[in-house]
């Protein structure tokens, strides 16, 4: 009984080291197999990460839109050239005023724009004001233009502006944007009747002196271009305030017409006009 049991406990002895290797074998394979898997997943879950952190892309829409325009301008006075000619006998006779001039003052207007992009806008206006005016001749009718009188007139002015108009937008900072424009249009220019009266020259007496006549005034539509130049400001994302300069040139036209006898006629006509004003106004973007 003792000689049995001897050799079973040898061969325990020499079994124990082999079944110790065999499992440290198997806790080394699978750890090299979990590296092999995370090395291999890796570039993977670092992609995953890339797309979870990286910022949205998102794109900025033009600011574009149809916007309705009002303005208050200050016109400045004016001097500007004229003629006088007096129609009889198949004739003319003529002679230059020396000064016309018109005086400051107020007029408002309206208009309808779009603004295509950050840069630019296009719109049409429309303006109205009323003027006095006054025209200093050197040698009047009344005298048969002989120098030894002249004539002193004056009426008023009535005019419509009628404008197309484009402007660059120069870019905006802290929600003021300076710009520049330009502008075709047309004129309508309305003088109401004009009251003549002769003057002696150099305050002499002559025999025209105490003279008046009144000429019915004419009216006109004349060719027109303006530049410009403001600076905006944004004070919700639909009201713009915009103020700036404007210079506006019309061209000549007829003042007036007066017939003191049968065939004979009086006709006034004007050099055209230039009109320097400081406008201030909203624009209310509704589309």
């Amino acid at each position: 009984m003792v000689a049995a049991r001897g050799p079973m406990r040898r061969s325990r002895g020499r079994g124990g080291p082999i079944c110790l290797a065999g499992t440290v074998a198997m806790s080394v394979a699978r750890l090299l197999l979990a590296g092999s898997l995370l090395a291999a997943a890796g570039p993977a879950l670092a992609a995953d990460i890339d797309i979870l952190a990286a910022p949205e892309i998102t794109t900025v829409e033009p600011d574009t839109g149809w916007y309705l325009r009002a303005d208050v301008a200050y016109g400045f006075d004016a001097s500007f050239g004229g003629t006088q000619r007096l129609f009889a006998g198949g004739g003319a006779i003529a002679d230059r005023y020396r000064d016309w001039r018109l005086d400051e003052g107020l007029g408002a207007g309206a208009g309808l724009g779009y603004k295509a992009s950050d840069w630019l806008r296009f719109d049409a206006t429309v303006d109205a004001w009323k003027r006095d005016v006054e025209a200093v001749n050197g040698a009047g009718w009344f005298c048969g233009f002989d120098r030894t009188c002249g004539s002193r007139d004056r009426a008023d002015i009535r005019a419509v502006e009628v404008m197309g108009n484009a402007y660059l937008d120069l870019g905006t900072l802290a929600g003021f944007t300076p710009y520049v424009g330009a502008g075709l249009g047309a004129v309508h220019v309305s003088y109401g009747d004009v009251q003549g009266a002769a003057t002696c020259a150099d305050g002499a007496s002559c025999a025209a002196a105490g003279l008046s006549a009144t000429y019915a005034g004419e009216d006109s539509w004349r060719f027109a271009y303006a530049v410009s130049a403001g600076v905006s400001y944004d004070v919700t994302e639909t009201l713009t305030i915009d103020t700036g300069y404007r210079y506006l040139n019309a061209e000549a036209g007829d003042a007036y017409r007066y017939e003191p006898a049968a065939g004979t006629v009086l006709v006034g006509e004007d050099d055209g006009f230039e009109r320097h004003t400081i406008r201030a106004g909203l624009r209310f973007k509704f589309w």
